[in-house]
């Protein structure tokens, strides 16, 4: 009797040792998990998988993806997930995926026409709705509607890859969500037709794609969170009156008293915007509306 009980523990803690080794996907209750890396992504990803999986996104929000570092926590949290969803361009992704135990990483800028040259020398950033071949890729693909409606493609073919059995639910989800997209795009491209200006001024090239998408000049002065000399200012103002600029695009969280003494300088407004909101197509909308304004 007691070898027949030696011979059925030893291969079960065999096993259990081999699981602690090699980490373990999902929870003890079953329970699916994802992670995706900035709150945008999770926008688009919990409509598809709501009630099949549980989702972490990594960077809370009010972070700043030029400079979030992860912490321990949250890539153990990663660690758990069946597939990490990030945008592909921020640093903070890469110390993700280098971490990542699993195979399954799936990068959004893979689906995106890229525009180029507009991170090359931050601060001197313009876009007029075409790309330059040439320097680094931006790495804000989220912040374009109709990327994003490649980015929910991609993101629905992974469940499906995922879950063979959710393969009808992740269909009309993705229906229903493209559907939603193309109309939340076809009304901020009925806003901006009544723009006076198609300028805009920020301090960061984060709206690059945006601009793409609907011919619009993106006049970036500088870089988030970096004060300006007097000179400094000087020059941002000449170059906001340049632009025919008629607002200054401030991301919520950075102090606006600078851009607020440049949008004075230049005579144009300030409006707050969140380009890492979670509904980022309806964020879109909001943007469309400051610079439409009259």
């Amino acid at each position: 009797m007691l070898n027949i009980i030696r011979n059925i523990i030893a291969p079960a803690c065999l096993l259990l040792l081999a699981g602690c080794a090699t980490g373990t996907r999902g929870d003890a209750d079953g329970t699916r998990r994802l992670a995706v890396s900035i709150e945008p992504l999770r926008g688009l990803l919990e409509p598809l998988a709501a009630g099949r999986f549980d989702i972490t996104t990594v960077m809370d929000r009010g972070g700043d993806p030029e400079s979030f570092e992860p912490s321990m926590s949250s890539r153990m949290a990663v660690d758990r997930a069946e597939a990490l969803f990030v945008a592909g361009g921020l640093p903070f992704e890469q110390t993700l995926t280098d971490a990542f135990k699993g195979d399954e990483v799936v990068k959004m800028a893979d689906v995106v026409e890229p525009v180029y040259g507009t991170h090359d020398n931050c601060g001197h950033a313009h876009h007029h709705g075409h790309d330059h071949d040439h320097g680094l890729p931006d790495p804000h693909v989220w912040t374009s509607i109709r990327s994003s409606r490649a980015m929910a493609a991609a993101m629905a073919a992974k469940l499906t890859e995922l879950d063979p059995e959710g393969a009808p639910v992740y269909a009309a989800r993705l229906d229903s969500l493209d559907r939603a997209l193309a109309a939340a795009d076809s009304t901020a491209s009925a806003i901006l037709a009544t723009a006076p200006s198609h300028a805009f001024m920020l301090w960061h090239p984060s709206l690059s794609y945006l601009a793409r998408d609907y011919g619009l000049q993106q006049v970036a002065l500088g870089a988030e969170g970096k004060d300006f000399s007097a000179a400094g200012i000087t020059r941002a103002i000449d170059k906001a009156r340049d632009s025919g600029a008629r607002v200054f695009l401030v991301q919520r969280g950075l102090d606006p008293r600078q851009a607020q003494s440049v949008a004075a300088g230049a005579g144009v407004r300030t409006a707050e915007i969140d380009p890492m909101a979670h509904d980022i197509a309806a964020e879109i909308i909001n943007i469309t509306h400051e610079i439409a304004r009259q």
